[in-house]
């Protein structure tokens, strides 16, 4: 890459037949012009920084999970209702002879 400037200038050819580089080519063309070279410099850092984060998550989700000061409450405490709810006893349960119909016992219920 040939050094020009306080900067260096990158080549990157973006194809949009794949959808989401036309996405960032139809975005590039709706910028103004004298704000393309901005947009794309943001979009660039923006995308390392973001696999940087990434990559340092891999790092911290290998350290152990700290210790919880309380411990979650059962399913359903919260709404009121019991954690085991009793089924009801007029819907039909489904049985090994209905595997093969898996809406067969709808018929009954809705006549």
């Amino acid at each position: 890459m040939p050094k020009r400037g306080p900067g260096t200038r990158v080549a990157v050819q973006l194809d949009d037949r794949i959808a989401l580089e036309a996405i960032i080519l139809n975005r590039l063309r709706r910028v103004p012009e004298n704000r393309r070279q901005e947009w794309l410099r943001g979009l660039l850092v923006q995308g390392f920084r973001q696999e940087c984060r990434t990559l340092q998550g891999t790092a911290v989700a290998k350290r152990p999970l700290p210790v919880m000061a309380f411990s979650p409450r059962p399913e359903g405490a919260m709404r009121g209702t019991s954690v085991n709810p009793v089924p009801n006893p007029k819907v039909p349960q489904t049985t090994a002879g209905s595997a093969g119909k898996p809406f067969a016992a709808l018929g009954k219920v809705v006549g």
